[in-house]
């Protein structure tokens, strides 16, 4: 005769197993996302990087074939929406890395791909603020202060 002691001494055993599974299946996720390229966290530029003089990043490269808005190349990075900056994230995370897998340095030794991972870093940091309802500070006001007028 099977007690309830029984049933659950099973189902203790039954869901130690279930956890033991999950926890190997997430490792395994983790390494084949690492294998594959992409970063198993993407890191955000924190808000020093973002305000310091070159946080603000001047896009440089064509668009992304996914964007189908107008052509931001040309302007910073606070002045893109958000969903570019997140493609641009993403093309900057790839080209970092093939450039690792290539082991490409530049004429100082450090691997190229530094620049395209500070760059994706900066893009998701940008996104970011914008999605949080992040505005450009309104310019200052051309009327002459007391400290400006020439006497």
């Amino acid at each position: 005769m099977v007690t309830t002691e029984d049933y659950q001494v099973h189902s203790l055993a039954a869901l130690k197993s279930i956890d033991a599974t999950l926890k190997e299946l997430l490792l395994l996720s983790k390494s084949k996302r690492a294998a594959a390229g992409k970063p198993a966290e993407a890191t955000v530029a924190d808000d020093a990087d973002l305000d310091s003089q070159y946080g603000d990043e001047i896009l440089k490269a064509k668009m992304p074939k996914d964007w189908s808005g107008i052509d931001y190349k040309g302007a910073r990075m606070s002045e893109a929406p958000y969903e570019l900056l997140e493609m641009i994230a993403s093309r900057c995370d790839y080209f970092a890395q093939q450039n690792d897998e290539r082991g490409e340095k530049d004429d100082q030794g450090r691997p190229k791909s530094f620049y395209d991972k500070r760059t994706a870093r900066r893009a998701r940091g940008w996104a970011a603020r914008k999605k949080a309802g992040w505005k450009a500070p309104e310019p200052a006001s051309a009327m002459p202060s007391s400290d400006n007028i020439e006497w």
